[in-house]
């Protein structure tokens, strides 16, 4: 039989691993929080270029030729994937990271955010252009879209004729699903004509139309790795949970247990001091009936 020392030994690092699980999901409740308030802001700057890119094409302005992919078919392109930063986000981690196995199995090349995606990637033999963690809170996300930016328009210096695409997780969605945004080559009918009159300006229309397009790729670069972010989050959370309920089961029944056994200990004490005290009376008893005999004669 267990002691109920050692069950109540076991009850309180319970306790300890539900406060750990309790914490995690309450920092990745407020993350997704901060997220979704940063997400306001990068979406009305993208609104904001948008309408710019609108006012500038619809002056007649043409467009550089976009981004496409080598007439020859030899250049696959390239895959921006937000990966998983930190373990305890349920089966999304390996979502992300089959999504960018299949990338790279397709010829595609990998720029990673994620330390536990690009782990991941590492042990399957995938190798990266470009890497970096993903920051642990929100408020570093733009600096991150930044580097990356700067990153992904060097080599598309080098390699001019690329297709490029992001994958990103859902965080509104259940099991958090990966997406995939193309990014280049980048699409002029999403801005449609406004009518507006072109603002006076003191740069050329093709090189207004160049610095907008690409101010709009970074700001869809912090929308993605945004979105990434508050993806984990959400997939923690729900992990988290499912665990606190796996740990309130847990708990419950050693609780369960430890009273059952506290119960049968308690039973075998009075059951030994029981025999122990009619032992005792027992032997009370004979000890009268041997002073009462006659002496031998």
């Amino acid at each position: 039989m267990t002691r109920p020392e050692d069950i109540k030994k076991r009850i309180g690092n319970i306790r300890d691993i539900e406060s750990i699980v309790t914490t995690l999901r309450a920092m990745s409740v407020l993350h997704q929080q901060e997220a979704r308030t940063h997400l306001v802001a990068i979406r009305s700057q993208a609104a904001t270029v948008a309408g710019a890119l609108a006012s500038v094409l619809s002056a007649g302005t043409p467009p550089r030729q976009s981004l496409t992919s080598g007439p020859d078919g030899s250049d696959d392109g390239m895959t921006i994937v937000v990966g998983v930063a930190q373990g305890f986000s349920g089966a999304f981690a390996g979502q992300i990271a089959e999504a960018a196995m299949a990338e790279a199995a397709a010829g595609r090349r990998l720029l990673v955010v994620g330390s536990r995606t690009l782990a991941t990637l590492a042990e399957a033999g995938v190798s990266q252009l470009w890497s970096s963690e993903l920051p642990p809170r929100p408020a570093n996300v733009p600096p991150l879209a930044s580097q990356l930016a700067d990153a992904l328009f060097s080599l598309l210096a080098k390699s001019v004729e690329t297709s490029v695409t992001i994958l990103f997780g859902d965080p509104d969605s259940p099991g958090q699903p990966v997406i995939e945004r193309s990014l280049f080559p980048f699409d002029f009918r999403r801005f449609p004509a406004t009518g507006a009159a072109l603002p006076l300006t003191t740069m050329s229309p093709d090189r207004l139309v160049s610095a907008l397009a690409a101010e709009y790729v970074f700001t869809e670069l912090c929308e993605a790795l945004m979105l990434g972010f508050a993806a984990e989050d959400a997939a923690r959370v729900a992990a988290m949970s499912r665990a606190q309920t796996n740990v309130k089961k847990i708990r419950a029944e050693l609780t369960a247990t430890y009273q059952r056994a506290r119960q049968e200990q308690t039973t075998t004490e009075i059951v030994e001091l029981s025999a122990a005290n009619l032992q005792n009376r027992s032997g009370r008893g004979r000890a009268p009936a041997a002073r009462l005999r006659s002496p031998a004669r």
